[in-house]
């Protein structure tokens, strides 16, 4: 076998370390002298989190920004960039989940290719930029969507749904994974954006362009999901099983990002971007159904994912779809606001997508999507 393994430009990820002891230390190693926060609104308003990071920070912090919505809508980040290119900034700081953090990216690349209007903005969507950035992002992840891992960073335009931003600086430069913060995050989020990690163990691992580099990482990151979450449901305030989700989210997605994923994901792309159900949740109720409808094509590596996951006897499709029952997370696409009469149009657009087209089993045409589509609602 012959294979690349793209190594990302990421100088330290931090397990297990509190925000306020290493945030100060990697802006100082940095350089940077005006830094500029990012975050959620409910992280802003309904914790004193912000307060004590800014703290930290002192006259270094320039702007606290809260105006990046779910799946990081465009008008949202076009007022960031806006903030941040006021501000004069010279690091960008995202403390929160991926809609943020991957918001950020997208302004790295606008602030780096001076886009100032939403069709500058969209015109940089859909091809990788090779230009350095000409501003960097210190991740601070609340869930466990993995964002922070790569150099991709989704988008949404109210007229084209998700749109894909990608440039190998665009990944951040450092991430601080602080249990005590991820403590702060509603449980069904916390939890639902781990199933997200779990997508990426299943579909990374049997996608197309797996290797024995990301075989090793996915299988891992999937056995300690399947441990730490059911403990974390179970105690709540163990931060060590949350640091074990931080490192499995970590492993799944900086992984799954180089093998490939498929239609889980590329219809969760449309879920989210066009009806606006949460990341999390559009893995919790098209993962299982994925997974059954590729198992002629991917049988023997989803044995391989069974055994990882803990149950070597049960069909991966059910093994899965048992974790998320347990943990009480939705299960039906009618659960998480999507009618009948969504189906077609979802199926239709979705038998477009690349990520769906890059499926381990062939996608043909809408009718293998509508098949998936019917079994999960």
């Amino acid at each position: 076998m012959t294979f690349t393994y793209e190594a990302y430009p990421q100088d330290r990820v931090h397990f297990g370390k509190s925000v306020r002891e290493t945030l100060g230390d990697e802006v100082e190693r940095l350089g940077a002298k005006r830094v500029f926060i990012a975050t959620s609104k409910t992280l802003r308003q309904n914790t004193g989190a912000l307060s004590l990071i800014a703290t930290t920070l002192g006259a270094k912090c320039v702007a606290i920004f809260d105006d990046i919505a779910e799946h990081a809508k465009l008008d949202g980040v076009l007022l960031a960039t806006k903030a941040a290119r006021e501000t004069k900034a010279d690091l960008l700081v995202g403390i929160g989940g991926g809609s943020v953090i991957d918001g950020l990216k997208v302004v790295q690349l606008a602030l780096t290719e001076n886009a100032h209007t939403p069709e500058a903005l969209i015109a940089l969507a859909g091809r990788r930029h090779t230009k350095p950035a000409a501003i960097r992002q210190i991740a601070i992840p609340t869930t466990l969507s993995g964002a922070e891992t790569t150099p991709f960073g989704g988008g949404t335009d109210t007229k084209r749904g998700k749109l894909g931003f990608a440039g190998l600086s665009l990944v951040p430069q450092v991430i601080i994974y602080d249990p005590a913060l991820g403590a702060l995050t509603a449980e069904w989020l916390w939890l639902s954006s781990a199933i997200r990690g779990v997508d990426h163990c299943c579909e990374g691992y049997i996608a197309k362009n797996a290797n024995p580099l990301t075989d090793i990482a996915l299988t891992r990151a999937l056995a300690m999901f399947a441990t730490s979450l059911r403990h974390t449901k179970k105690i709540p305030g163990d931060p060590f099983a949350r640091i074990d989700s931080q490192v499995a989210a970590y492993l799944a997605c900086a992984n799954s990002s180089r093998s490939g994923t498929g239609a889980s994901h590329g219809i969760g792309y449309i879920l989210g971007g066009r009806y606006g159900v949460h990341h999390g949740h559009s893995s919790c109720v098209m993962l299982p159904h994925v997974l059954r409808w590729n198992e002629p094509a991917t049988a023997a590596r989803q044995r391989e994912l069974s055994a990882a996951i803990g149950n070597p006897n049960v069909a991966l499709a059910d093994a899965v779809a048992a974790l998320i029952a347990e943990l009480a997370l939705p299960q039906r696409l009618r659960d998480v606001g999507i009618k009948e009469e969504n189906l077609k149009p979802i199926a239709e657009e979705a038998a477009r997508h690349p990520t769906v087209l890059s499926n381990p089993r062939p996608i043909t045409g809408p009718g293998d999507i509508m098949e998936i589509l019917n079994a999960a609602w």
